[in-house]
């Protein structure tokens, strides 16, 4: 018998794209997404049929690790229960944006996969398949455009549910900022730059100063500076620098951010081998880390850089403690060459 499984299995549900899923979570080549309905744009659910679904695939599991699941790095010693509940939540179906991010797959003009999922939830929890204590995570797409985003996000803090919403912060929401107040939420921005000129490169929108104004009110409104995350992408070739790093931190004091996420560009944190990983790349996050702590902050490391960082064979640059040889250091930060020599011990 398999002793591995999750609480998305048990309790989970993924609105994604014309498909409902247990999860949202992609994996070792494509796997992952086990899926629950097929075809779906919206639809009322059949919550005892998609439970015996549910319950089939558990069994299946107990047995032996179905191939969705094979690898994936959130299977554990869960012990499944015969409970018809949901309280894990995900919108990934969304995939309109009103902004333009060159790392970035959706398809920021599409209405192809607008449903509106507040009816169906307002129906689970009106026909008792709800649990509470568990949370809601919108992604997209920018999830402040969904229809109904607003009811939707109240209709979860209303029910007990923490709400955790990625966003370009671009659109101000107000129902977002009372879940921060109440501390039911919290929210993630990508803002990946401290300029003007690099957030419109980055962005293809000119949106730098609406979105510094937002994120100050996100916070100013939060019950704790923990509920607001702003998130740097690091993009080779355009923010990949010690100007612009030193810039954010300098403009996450004036906003009063406690709490930064440091990523690496999706394609290519996608290498997965470690030759592929440019030595600039380490050094610059060593640096990230250097100023999170002379600048007192709370650092998220997002998932592709999390793998990155795993797999590097070499220890962090002893360069950047050495006052003598830091100007090295920081030279070395500044190249974008790939077959940059490590000097780190």
């Amino acid at each position: 018998m398999n002793n591995q499984g999750c609480s998305f299995l048990q309790y989970g549900i993924n609105f994604d794209l014309y498909k409902v899923c247990d999860c949202c979570i992609s994996h070792n080549d494509g796997r992952g997404l086990p899926v629950l309905i097929k075809n779906y744009n919206g639809e009322y659910i059949d919550w005892e049929q998609l439970f015996i679904k549910k319950s089939e695939r558990i069994q299946k599991q107990k047995e032996n690790t179905i191939y969705e699941c094979e690898g994936c790095y959130h299977l554990n010693d869960f012990k499944f229960t015969d409970e018809k509940k949901i309280s894990e939540f995900h919108f990934s179906h969304f995939r309109m944006c009103n902004a333009k991010c060159i790392y970035c797959s959706s398809d920021y003009n599409s209405r192809k996969s607008s449903y509106n999922t507040y009816p169906v939830i307002k129906d689970l929890i009106e026909k008792g398949y709800y649990k509470s204590g568990g949370e809601a995570t919108f992604q997209g797409g920018e999830p402040t455009l969904m229809p109904n985003f607003d009811e939707l996000v109240d209709l979860f803090i209303e029910n007990g549910t923490m709400v955790r919403i990625h966003s370009n912060g671009i659109k101000y929401s107000d129902t977002v900022s009372k879940a921060l107040n109440l501390n039911k939420g919290t929210i993630v921005i990508s803002l990946d730059s401290a300029s003007k000129n690099t957030y419109k490169k980055i962005k293809r929108v000119d949106s730098f100063e609406t979105v510094c104004s937002n994120i100050k009110k996100y916070v100013d409104s939060s019950s704790t500076p923990d509920n607001v995350i702003i998130k740097y992408i690091i993009i080779p070739g355009v923010n990949d620098n010690i100007n612009e790093i030193d810039k954010f931190f300098n403009l996450m004091n004036k906003l009063n951010v406690k709490k930064i996420a440091l990523d690496i560009e999706v394609l290519y944190a996608r290498e997965l081998q470690n030759k592929f990983i440019s030595p600039h790349i380490y050094l610059l996050v060593d640096y990230f880390e250097k100023l999170i702590k002379k600048y007192d902050k709370d650092l998220l490391i997002y998932s592709f850089l999390s793998y990155v960082l795993k797999n590097r064979n070499i220890k962090k640059t002893s360069l950047i403690e050495f006052k003598p040889l830091f100007n090295i250091y920081l030279f070395l930060c500044n190249q974008r060459n790939k077959n940059l020599i490590y000097l780190g011990k």
